[in-house]
This record gives C-alpha cells, sequence and structure tokens, in this order.
C-alpha cells in the first residue's frame, strides 16, 4: 500500500546477467521453453537479487507474450526481474495501451555484466520441468510414458491470448483422454472476452475442457483444481515444488501450452508432433 500511495520502493540495485540466445527457434518451442532452458542452466538460486537480461536474435522474433512468461519467470532463478531491450516489438504494443509516448532505456555499449549465458536453440525441443523444481529441465523426448491425471492450462505464466490460441489449435478436433480431465483458465477478463469472440473456448469446449474464471487456480494450490494424492499433473505455470497444487504426494510437470493440449489428448505428457 506504501508503494502504490509513494511510489517509490527500497530496492538495492542488482547486478546482471546477459542471456543471449543464438539460432533459429523450432517449431513448438517458445518462450516458456527458452526460460525453461535458463533455469536448467542456473538453477534455482543462481541469479538470486540479479537482473536477467535476455537479448540475441532469437529474443527479437519473440511476440511480446512469450516476453513476458520469460520475465515471469525469471524470478524462479532467485531473479529481482528479468528484461528485454525495448523495440519495435514493444513500443507497438505500450502504443496501443498508453497514453503518453513511451521513454527507452538500454544498457550501455560498454556495460559490465556478473556473467553471460549464451543458448543455441536450434537443434532444441520443447522442454519440460521435472518433479519438484522448476530447473529440473529435460527435453520433451526424454519424458517417457508419464500418465497425467489433470493438464492445467492458464496462470499469469502462460494464461495470454496467444497461449489459449495454441493450445485450441492443437486440441481442434480431438477429445480430452479419457480419465484426464483439463482446465482452462485465461489470464484476464480481456483475454476471456477475446477468446470467447474469436471460438477459442468453444475449441476447448468441444474437446471436453473445463473453462474457469480469470484467476489464479490450482496453480496456487488453494482451489479449482487441486491434485489429490498420487495424482500427477501437466500444467503451463510457473512452479512445481512439492504440495504447490495440492496434495504433498502429487507430481507437478511444467510444459509449454502446446505441449499441455497434446498431453490432454493422449493422457500423458506428449508433443504435438504425435496428434
Amino acid at each position: 500500500g506504501v508503494v502504490l500511495g509513494r511510489g517509490q520502493i527500497w530496492l538495492r540495485v542488482p547486478s546482471s546477467i546477459k542471456v543471449l540466445f543464438t539460432g533459429d527457434l523450432p517449431k513448438w518451442v517458445g518462450g516458456k521453453d527458452l526460460i525453461l532452458m535458463v533455469l536448467r542452466d542456473l538453477g534455482v538460486s543462481g541469479a538470486s537479487y540479479k537482473a536477467l537480461e535476455f537479448g540475441g536474435h532469437v529474443v527479437e522474433s519473440l511476440s511480446m507474450d512469450d516476453r513476458f512468461t520469460m520475465a515471469n519467470m525469471a524470478v524462479e532463478a532467485g531473479a529481482k526481474n528479468g528484461i528485454f531491450e525495448p523495440d519495435e516489438t514493444t513500443l507497438e504494443y505500450v502504443r496501443n495501451r498508453g497514453k503518453k509516448e513511451p521513454i527507452c532505456y538500454k544498457s550501455d555499449h560498454d556495460a559490465m555484466y556478473e556473467g553471460k549465458i549464451e543458448i543455441n536453440v536450434t537443434d532444441s525441443e520443447p522442454q519440460v520441468a521435472l518433479p519438484h523444481s522448476p530447473d529440473k529441465v529435460v527435453p520433451l523426448s526424454q519424458v517417457k510414458d508419464v500418465r497425467v491425471d489433470q493438464v492445467f492450462i492458464g496462470s499469469c505464466t502462460n494464461g495470454r491470448f496467444s497461449d489459449l490460441s495454441t493450445a485450441a489449435a492443437v486440441l481442434r478436433g480431438h477429445r480430452v483422454a479419457k480419465g484426464t480431465r483439463l482446465i482452462v483458465i485465461p489470464g484476464s477478463p480481456n483475454i476471456y472476452r477475446s477468446a470467447l469472440e474469436q471460438g477459442i473456448l468453444h475449441d476447448f469446449i468441444s474437446a471436453g475442457a473445463v473453462i474457469g474464471p480469470p484467476c489464479c487456480g490450482p496453480c496456487l494450490g488453494g482451489h479449482m483444481g487441486i491434485l489429490a494424492e498420487g495424482e500427477v499433473a501437466a500444467s503451463t505455470s510457473n512452479r512445481n515444488f512439492k504440495g504447490r497444487m495440492g496434495h504433498p504426494g502429487s507430481k507437478v510437470y511444467l510444459v509449454n501450452p502446446a505441449v499441455a493440449a497434446a498431453s490432454a489428448v493422449l493422457g500423458r505428457i506428449a508433443s504435438p508432433e504425435e496428434l
């Protein structure tokens, strides 16, 4: 309340780690997978009280939704924030939502970084974070025969319109597997409205999904999809610590929206390519 009222907050200025993504982004690989790769390399405390600055050719081609997902999950590495150098994609997004001309800040050309990481994504594939930590990350092809009781598409990490659109496109013409429940929660009322108007919610309902109102849902382990003992979930949320989505005896695998949709159809963690 004090921060909102006074517009001020006390923070120690963090040092920065530069993360460069190079190569060409493969199909089905997006912002969620890129930040999971970072977590794989840094761990959940590798960027504690630091800023993660994302850059490189790959980042320039990302949508704002993908960038938001990455900035959102920077905290999973312990970072104070995840930042991107503003470009035309950023400016177009801001100008369509604000009344003032934005002021852009960029790192100095001779800026000093505490560390630098380079990740080539050309031969990458969708990533999966295994229970019970967001940094236990492996390529999707290494996850074999993991049956899922529940799939959750939503949360502040992957509940945006493009996330829902991607998942709906994978689901279209298919049905959720018997014994698996699919819960979809749009990230905001505006996203909910857009998904409704463009028929995306219809695709989810036709596939057998349950649509919830914009909220955290099962992500915080509070309501609307709590896992029972022994149950397994594939989730587009941001963390999968023990008991995060319900019983301490449950398991949560973190995936991107396309993988989540395919997993709901096949009843196990699966690639969209299988459909």
